[in-house]
């Protein structure tokens, strides 16, 4: 690449030079000022530049280079820095250019070629750069505070430390681009590309990246609290340890992503695709996954207190030790899921789907179970204290130690189960159903409360405990009775009989 810096071009003589930069700049007279151009980019911006609003020669642009270059080096006395401040400079080719610590505040950039330029500190703010090629360009700690970056290119850009405080970059292309502890609260950045980026402790608070994309981008430690990245792209993205608390990632797409102790406190997460992503030791206090793709997800030792979570996909999901206290379940997906050792006190999931869930050893005291399915569940030493398990359906469960007192079980299904050392102390057995079931190492069984239960003739029972009366068969219980038009009433789904 050519070296339009001060160490190349800037450091040469002659009016060639100036014939050259009015090429690059796409300038064709050569006169001391052009005519005055259109309204500055930036009327908010305060300026007392002599360039304010106008188009400067070539030849001008150079001594005013020159001077600065010699300014940078110190290498005259006397020298002051480029004040480039609302200059008109659309269209401008500054490809590899030195604009290090010049004041371009305001100026009109739109459409210019500042690819691999040197902008180390240059001071943008209000610029105007829609559509601008900043390719591979330095802008390491410059001030782009209320730029206008539309569609601009930012591809390959190092801009560590950065600030594009309310930025307007909607549609920009910063893939590949190294951001580390750059600034973009408040900054508009809907639909922006961030490929591959490496944006590590950054700031966002409050930006808009609705429909942003950020596959694979390395977002670790960032602080994205209550930005906006509803239906963004985050594919394989890390963030680990990113703050999220009260996002807005509605219709994100999550898949395969990293956010292992990250910071979602009341983030909104409804309808995101998260299948295989990590959030082991989140903080998810609070957050809304309604309708979420959870499949397969890392939730393991997760904080998911208050949490809602209806309707939502968590099959074959980690929840290993998850702290679920108050989350809404209801009518969630958890089969083949491993909650073992979670915490539901006062859960709500009732017409969950627990089948063949590793339930073991959770502690769910006065959690709301009913209507939900356990077939083929472990629930081996769980807490169920106070629980209510009414119109669940049971079959083929591991039971074993599990604590039921005081449960309700009204109208439970058990079929096959295995209840040894079980504890049932006032637990409320009134319909519930014993098919085949294993109740003779159950402990705390009483002969009053076994009386109010349907028990078959295959279910066993402890010692010193009677068979009762049999209930109204189940299968005259759920025949079909015809309606007064004649027709046959449909039967309840099954699990809801």
């Amino acid at each position: 690449m050519r070296d339009w810096g001060l160490g190349g071009a800037v450091g040469r003589t002659g009016l060639g030079l100036a014939v050259v930069l009015g090429q690059l700049l796409g300038w064709s007279g050569l006169g001391a000022t052009a005519p005055a151009a259109s309204k500055p980019a930036s009327a908010g911006v305060q300026c007392d530049g002599p360039y304010k609003g106008k188009l400067l020669s070539p030849k001008l642009l150079y001594q005013t280079l020159e001077a600065h270059g010699q300014w940078l080096d110190h290498s005259r006395s006397g020298s002051h820095p480029a004040n480039l401040c609302q200059a008109d400079l659309r269209n401008a080719k500054l490809g590899g250019m030195t604009l290090e610590r010049v004041n371009l505040e305001g100026a009109n950039l739109r459409q210019a070629h500042l690819a691999q330029a040197n902008l180390i500190q240059t001071s943008l703010a209000g610029a105007d750069l829609t559509s601008a090629v900043l390719k591979e360009a330095n802008l390491s700690g410059a001030d782009l505070r209320h730029t206008r970056l539309a569609g601009a290119t930012l591809t390959g850009v190092i801009g560590n430390e950065a600030a594009f405080y309310n930025a307007a970059m909607a549609g920009a292309q910063l893939q590949e681009s190294n951001l580390e502890r750059a600034h973009f609260e408040g900054a508009d950045l809907q639909a922006t590309n961030w490929t591959d980026a490496n944006v590590t402790e950054s700031y966002f608070y409050g930006a808009n990246l609705s429909r942003a994309v950020l596959a694979t981008a390395d977002l670790a430690g960032s602080d994205f609290r209550r930005t906006d990245l509803s239906r963004a792209v985050l594919l394989r993205a890390s963030l680990e340890g990113a703050q999220l608390d009260g996002a807005h990632l509605r219709g994100a797409r999550l898949l395969e992503a990293d956010l292992e102790g990250a910071f979602l406190d009341g983030a909104d997460l409804r309808e995101v695709d998260a299948r295989d992503t990590g959030f082991r030791g989140a903080d998810l206090r609070y957050t809304r996954w309604d309708g979420a793709q959870l499949q397969d997800a890392d939730l393991e030792e997760a904080n998911l207190e208050n949490a809602r979570l209806v309707k939502a996909n968590l099959e074959s999901a980690q929840l290993s030790l998850a702290v679920l206290y108050k989350a809404t379940l209801t009518q969630a997906n958890l089969r083949g899921a491993h909650v073992n050792r979670a915490v539901l006190i006062l859960a709500q999931a009732p017409g969950a789907d627990f089948t063949q869930a590793d339930l073991s050893e959770i502690h769910a005291p006065h959690a709301v179970l009913s209507g939900a399915r356990f077939d083929e569940a472990v629930l081996e030493a769980a807490n169920l204290v106070g629980a209510d398990l009414s119109g669940a359906h049971m079959q083929h469960v591991e039971l074993l130690d599990v604590n039921l007192q005081d449960a309700d079980l009204h109208g439970t299904v058990f079929v096959d189960a295995d209840f040894t050392g079980a504890r049932l102390e006032g637990a409320n057995l009134t319909r519930a159903r014993f098919h085949g079931a294993q109740l003779s190492g159950a402990l705390g069984l009483t002969q009053l409360q076994l009386n109010t239960a349907c028990v078959d003739e295959q279910t066993s029972l402890p010692t010193g405990l009677t068979r009762p009366a049999p209930c109204p068969r189940a299968e005259a219980a759920a025949k079909p009775s015809k309606a007064p038009s004649g027709k046959t009433k449909k039967s309840a789904p099954r699990g809801h009989r």
